[in-house]
């Protein structure tokens, strides 16, 4: 076969005869044809030179790479021949290591060994000291610790008061509203209609004069708070979202709306909304035993409800437990539940359960409460603004967060609903109280 020099060297020359006779004008068409039929030769001896040339470049990657590998071998034969104990020190480990890295499968060290790896039932017991990743000194500090960029928290206890009661928008920091005076207590007399009473009369007889009474509520907006601070190193390096989380329903949002839950049911009043359990308009019903909730005493909360078709039971998670296994009345003893297997929903006595941690715990009173939540007002002076700053704290590098929340709270009732009796008492607002003493 001939090589790459005599290919380009009959190339060449069967190129430069070919201009020749293609140059001279006396040349005959013989001529022509054989100046072409040499040019197409010198074109094929090119191509193949080309051939060659590749064929000469694979044969000598693969010359080198098996040189390469029987030096590899003659290293290794000798390295295992002076050592085959362990490593002398921490920088030929540390060569070993950046050998393996580099070759790959071309090398192996049998003083690197991992767990389950090749040749480890062929030493004995305490021959060689696996390197292990549970191990830091062993190989551990070489594996790194995966982390996922994504933060878990709990979800939050749904609100139970704000989509039930009455919203009305504030745009000052005090609203009166007027209310029908229904606090009168005479026998005989309805209290709904605020004193205004119909008489039965004779033709032409002399009629009872009558006029309504009425009263103004009040609410004032009171501010509900959050300040935090962050180190601008924190916001520009942390993998987790922090201003998306602080600003979403698991940060300040998050926290604002699960307060004001809280403080519609036990706010006191005093620079906070007024809730349903200190409310004047609120009824106390005293449990039957201590520390215990009975069907008697679900049965005395409804009696003292007022007649509603929108009320709820919300009732503490700590005595869910205890309720769930509530009988009946002794003529009845069957579970107030139904089937447990059914999947029955959470209704007692007509009406739903909301399980909630915003109750006092059991035997305090508050723990069980029976409301229509349409008769509490709530006065939105402010939606919830967040705000941050660079400012506040320019000096140590640190960003503030804030959040304010403008609102206030309470029943448009100032006192239980007596009937006609003159005696008895309903009220949207029933609690289940201390036993009595």
């Amino acid at each position: 076969m001939p090589d790459e020099n005599q290919l380009i060297e009959a190339a060449v020359r069967n190129q430069k005869e070919a201009m020749v006779i293609v140059k001279n004008p006396n040349a005959s068409a013989e001529d022509l044809e054989r100046a072409e039929k040499m040019l197409d030769e010198a074109a094929e001896f090119g191509q193949r030179s080309k051939e060659v040339q590749a064929l000469e470049e694979k044969m000598m990657v693969a010359f080198e790479a098996q040189q390469k590998q029987i030096e590899i071998q003659k290293r290794e034969e000798k390295r295992q021949s002076q050592n085959t104990s362990g490593f002398r020190n921490f920088g030929e480990f540390c060569k070993a290591v950046s050998t393996v890295r580099q070759q790959g499968l071309d090398y192996f060290d049998r003083r690197l060994r991992y767990l389950g790896g090749p040749d480890e039932s062929a030493s004995a017991p305490g021959d060689v000291k696996a390197m292990v990743e549970r191990v830091g000194a062993d190989g551990g500090f070489l594996v790194p610790t995966e982390y996922q960029a994504q933060l878990r928290a709990l979800a939050a206890e749904l609100s139970i008061v704000r989509g039930r009661a009455t919203v009305i928008p504030m745009a000052r920091r005090q609203m009166q509203m007027p209310v029908v005076d229904q606090t009168g207590t005479t026998a005989g007399k309805p209290h709904q209609f605020g004193g205004i009473y119909a008489r039965w009369t004779e033709e032409a007889g002399t009629k009872t004069e009558d006029s309504p009474q009425f009263k103004l509520v009040t609410l004032t907006a009171h501010k509900l708070a959050l300040l935090t601070y962050s180190s601008d190193e924190l916001l520009d390096d942390s993998a987790i979202g922090l201003e998306a989380f602080l600003t979403g329903p698991m940060g300040f949002p998050g926290v604002i709306a699960w307060q004001e839950d809280y403080t519609f049911i036990q706010g006191t009043g005093a620079g906070q909304p007024l809730g349903v359990i200190p409310a004047p308009a609120t009824i106390t019903v005293n449990r039957v035993a201590a520390a215990a909730v009975g069907y008697p005493d679900l049965c005395n909360m409804r009696e003292n409800f007022l007649p509603s078709g929108s009320g709820v039971w919300i009732i503490n998670q700590s005595l869910m437990s205890e309720m769930l296994q509530l009988n009946g009345p002794a003529g009845n003893p069957s579970y107030l539940w139904g089937s447990a297997v059914e999947g029955s929903p959470d209704r007692l006595l007509g009406f739903p359960v909301i399980w909630s941690e915003k109750n006092p715990t059991l035997g305090t009173a508050g723990d069980v409460i029976l409301a229509d939540w349409s008769y509490y007002l709530i006065g939105d002076r402010q939606n919830t603004t967040i705000d941050t700053s660079i400012h506040n704290r320019f000096e140590t590098d640190e960003t503030t967060w804030r959040a304010v929340h403008r609102v206030d709270g309470r029943p448009w009732l100032s006192a239980p609903l007596t009937l006609q009796d003159g005696t008895q008492q309903v009220s949207p607002f029933v609690i289940l109280g201390d036993k009595t003493t």
